[in-house]
């Protein structure tokens, strides 16, 4: 009907489907037979629809639209990437930066799963790593790994106090230190800086268990620590600088991607992986 409106010519309207004539008067006669309707009026130079063959008409090319939309709808089922990815995050990545991330990634991917753990950078997420328990580890630092990996981010390493740190009092000046600076390493690091500053050890140390601990006592003057910048988002009101080596190049603390090379082999970890590596620094 749609192509008979077209050309308004049975002839031509036959020539253009790949039919003959008889062929195609045949159908509109089983079409008529079958709505019990006149559908053309005949002219010497042509062929016009009846009311009822402009409302088939109608009907026809709704229903040619919607067959279309089925057929790109398959269509694109069969290149929508669907399955689950099995994803490691350190706590300190989950607190200030994946939570926005990840529910882009599932608007964007509504077909992929992302099957979440949070646990320690160093003692936690790695191993299970190995152990092929996860797909991919988001963490901090930046641990020995052999496979695939991806630094996402470098940010200083901060001396942080209640009201400025002066470098020249900092051996007068008690160190708070917290337990996930031993775990991870990095008061070793902490401790080369000072051992390149100072010829003095510090006066007083103070161990707390948390980040949050330290925090409480800097804000309340107990002290002064070194900690990455992140975790000073919500501290506002305390004084911080950056931490530079006497070379002039800044201490700086890691976010790094992990994974194992065969799994970018995997459609849906190769989608995270590439959407991770465009997103993370954006």
């Amino acid at each position: 009907l749609q192509t008979i409106q077209e050309e308004k010519n049975l002839t031509r309207a036959a020539k253009k489907l790949f039919i003959s004539q008889p062929a195609l008067t045949f159908r509109l006669k089983k079409l008529e037979q079958a709505f019990h309707a006149t559908i053309l009026i005949r002219h010497s130079n042509g062929v016009s629809f009846t009311p009822q063959g402009e409302y088939l008409l109608e009907h026809a090319k709704e229903t040619l639209r919607q067959l279309e939309e089925v057929k790109q709808h398959v269509r694109q089922m069969e290149s929508v990437v669907q399955g689950s990815i099995r994803l490691g995050i350190s706590s300190v990545v989950a607190k200030f930066k994946m939570a926005s991330l990840l529910k882009r990634f599932q608007n964007q991917f509504p077909h992929i799963h992302v099957e979440l753990l949070t646990g320690s950078s160093t003692l936690q997420l790695p191993l299970l790593l190995a152990e092929d328990q996860l797909d991919v580890v988001i963490l901090r630092g930046d641990p020995q790994w052999g496979e695939g990996k991806h630094t996402l981010s470098e940010e200083p390493w901060c001396i942080v106090s209640a009201q400025g740190s002066d470098l020249e009092k900092l051996p007068q000046t008690p160190w708070i230190q917290y337990k996930a600076s031993t775990i991870t390493g990095s008061l070793n690091v902490q401790y080369a800086w000072w051992e390149e500053q100072y010829s003095e050890a510090p006066t007083q140390i103070i161990k707390v268990d948390s980040i949050e601990a330290c925090l409480e006592m800097i804000s309340h003057g107990l002290g002064w620590s070194m900690m990455p910048k992140a975790h000073l988002v919500n501290h506002r009101s305390l004084a911080f600088k950056p931490a530079f080596w006497k070379t002039g190049e800044g201490l700086t603390w890691k976010t790094t991607m992990l994974y194992e090379n065969p799994k970018r082999q995997d459609p849906v970890i190769q989608l995270f992986i590439n959407y991770i590596l465009q997103e993370y620094s954006a």
